[in-house]
């Protein structure tokens, strides 16, 4: 091989890993071992926006990269993942795509799902439904250029419409219908990936990425508040109905079933991989409540990543492949972004959101919970074993 081909393997690698949502600290060593794997040596260094090569056998040659913020493909990841532990002269192969039909049907049954999960009255489940249909049609007009946009505008309209919804007199947990419209939006792997960088002493990354979930939060928080303000002027005041449950236990699992299903396929994951995760999926949602043995939730949370971690690097283990692949439906539902909406809209507004007193010091709380439960884990198990 030239030096020429060599390092375009390499970087080519690196790059699609990175375009498909990996860990930067995860990449470095991914691709590092892929290089030596080919007799190859090559110092990398990766941000959530830019990627450097450097190789010193080959005359120093750097390869300074910038990337847009990464998307989450997990089929990809999958690919790559394997090919590195199985390389060859083939490409890379390509992900496996759902049908678009499917893919908007998932967008439709997320915002439902959520609130199967945290309950709420069934004519805002209903009506959850439209909602889903209308972030997917923002989704495939927001491309491109103005996907910088699609958050803001999805929680635009989303605002709006439930403002319309509610002046029809029916009971609607205004709020509530608007992060579970949403909810899609939150940026819960960036946290997940954050607080994994931190665990790892990544502070680079960890920091930037924290950082890049906070400005999506607050184009979030900003698009609902002004869609309910313009709905209202429009429509008349939008009254909120306070938290009622009208969801039984079996339509609780359900929505847990479908929430992680849903999401597993917007992020292009195997149906081998969803299968494996919706025990993590259960653990996330269920564990903080249950694994406290009576020392609260915050204990709960610290036990519930530890076995979601464990899991995944085990699971991973033995597929071959990193456990983010596997940890991701857990974490999403673990990490309480819908927490920071939920509490700053109880702050501003004064309204029952859902029925978690200080929610917003709870999320501070879970946060450190899971930072120090990956710790934990990977104390116990590590990652280092995927490969």
């Amino acid at each position: 091989m030239t030096s020429q081909y060599r390092i375009n393997r390499i970087v080519e690698v690196g790059d699609t890993l990175h375009r498909c949502g990996c860990a930067p600290y995860k990449l470095e060593k991914y691709t590092q071992y892929y290089a030596r794997k080919h007799d190859i040596d090559v110092m990398v260094q990766a941000t959530p926006t830019t990627v450097n090569y450097q190789f010193p056998d080959d005359n120093d040659a750097v390869v300074m990269k910038r990337h847009a913020p990464a998307s989450i493909n997990l089929s990809l990841l999958a690919n790559t993942i394997i090919r590195i532990n199985q390389p060859s002269n083939e490409p890379i192969p390509e992900p496996i795509k759902y049908p678009k039909w499917l893919i908007a049907l998932a967008n439709m049954v997320i915002p439902p799902s959520y609130l199967l999960l945290v309950g709420s009255t069934m004519e805002a489940i209903i009506f959850a439904v439209f909602l889903g249909l209308m972030v997917w049609t923002c989704q495939q007009v927001c491309k491109g250029r103005r996907s910088i946009a699609v958050e803001f505008i999805a929680a635009l309209l989303t605002g709006v419409m439930v403002a319309l919804f509610a002046s029809t007199g029916t009971a609607v947990p205004v709020w509530a219908l608007c992060i579970a419209a949403i909810i899609l939006f939150v940026p819960g792997l960036s946290i997940a990936n954050s607080l994994e960088c931190l665990a790892f002493n990544d502070l680079v990354s960890g920091t930037s990425l924290l950082g890049q979930s906070m400005l999506t939060l607050m184009k979030l928080f900003v698009g609902i508040i002004m869609g309910l303000n313009i709905g209202e002027a429009i429509w008349g005041q939008a009254v909120a109905s306070e938290y009622v449950n009208e969801v039984t236990l079996p339509f609780h699992i359900m929505g847990l079933f479908l929430l992680s299903v849903a999401l597993s396929i917007i992020f292009n994951a195997r149906p081998i991989d969803i299968l494996l995760g919706l025990p993590i999926a259960a653990l996330g949602m269920w564990g903080p409540f249950y694994l406290g043995f009576e020392s609260g939730w915050i204990v709960g949370t610290w036990v519930t990543t530890v076995l979601i971690t464990l899991y995944g690097t085990w699971i991973a283990k033995k597929m071959k492949l990193t456990g983010g692949i596997y940890i991701v439906q857990g974490i999403i539902i673990l990490v309480p972004g819908s927490r920071v909406l939920v509490s700053a809209s109880q702050s501003l507004f004064e309204q029952s959101v859902l029925p978690i007193p200080s929610i917003g010091l709870s999320a501070l709380f879970m946060f450190s919970a899971i930072v120090a439960g990956q710790i934990t884990a990977y104390s116990i198990y590590s990652p280092k074993a995927e490969r």
